[in-house]
C-alpha cells in the first residue's frame, strides 16, 4: 500500500517537472520568435545535407532533386506554400516530405521513448534509473514535444520486474489529425494539401 502510494507520488512529481519544462520551452519560443523578428540580429544558417540547384519552380513532371534537410527552420522555409505535403510516423521516425515545383524537400526527426524503473521494500520506493531512447532525444521526451514543435501524444503503462520493481514506460506517438493540422498551418497550406504518406521521386 505504501509502495503504491510513493509510487503515485513519484508519477506526480515526473508530471510536474513535464509540465515544468514545457512552460519553460514555452518562454524560450516566445524569445527566440522575438529574437528572429529583430532586424539587428542575424542568425546563422545551416546548409542542407544537399544543396539544391538553384531553379525555377517549375510546376508538372518529374523532381529534379530531393534535397533531406537537418533543420526544420530551412525545411518550413523552402516548404512554405508547397504543392503537395507527405507525412509519416513509423519506426521511431516523423519524416515530412513536400513538393516545391520539381523540388522534393524532406526533414525527418526521431520520436523518443522513456522508461523509469522504480523498486522499494518496507514502504519505501526510489527511483532506479531513467532510460530513454537516445542521449540526443532527452529534451523532447521530457518536453513532449519534438524539435521542429509538434506536439506529442503518450501511452503509458506498467511492467512488473521479476525482482518486484515496477517499470514505468512512456511510449510517445504522433495524432495523425493533428499532424495534418499542424503542417497545413506551418506551411501555410489547406489542409487537403497534406496527406499521410509517402512522397518518393519516380
Amino acid at each position: 500500500m505504501g509502495f503504491e502510494s510513493d509510487f503515485d507520488e513519484k508519477i506526480d512529481v515526473i508530471d510536474l517537472i513535464i509540465n515544468v519544462l514545457k512552460d519553460h520551452e514555452k518562454k524560450l519560443d516566445e524569445l527566440v520568435s522575438r529574437l528572429e523578428n529583430t532586424d539587428s540580429v542575424e542568425t546563422p544558417r545551416h546548409e542542407p545535407l544537399i544543396r539544391a540547384p538553384e531553379m525555377k519552380a517549375v510546376s508538372g513532371g518529374k523532381p529534379v532533386a530531393s534535397v533531406v534537410l537537418k533543420r526544420w527552420t530551412e525545411f518550413q522555409n523552402q516548404a512554405r506554400s508547397s504543392e503537395l505535403v507527405a507525412f509519416d510516423s513509423d519506426a521511431g521516425r516523423f519524416t515530412v516530405s513536400a513538393l516545391v515545383g520539381r523540388l522534393l524537400y524532406t526533414y525527418i526527426e526521431s520520436i523518443p521513448s522513456m522508461e523509469i524503473e522504480y523498486s522499494g521494500d518496507e514502504g519505501k520506493s526510489r527511483i532506479d534509473g531513467i532510460n530513454i531512447s537516445r542521449a540526443e532525444l532527452i529534451p523532447a521526451a521530457f518536453r513532449g514535444k519534438l524539435d521542429c514543435g509538434l506536439e506529442l501524444k503518450m501511452n503509458k503503462y506498467d511492467v512488473t520486474r521479476p525482482d518486484g520493481g515496477i517499470v514505468h514506460k512512456i511510449n510517445y506517438f504522433i495524432d495523425p489529425e493533428i499532424a495534418k493540422q499542424w503542417l497545413a498551418y506551418r506551411l501555410e497550406v489547406d489542409d487537403d494539401r497534406v496527406v499521410q504518406g509517402e512522397l518518393k521521386p519516380t
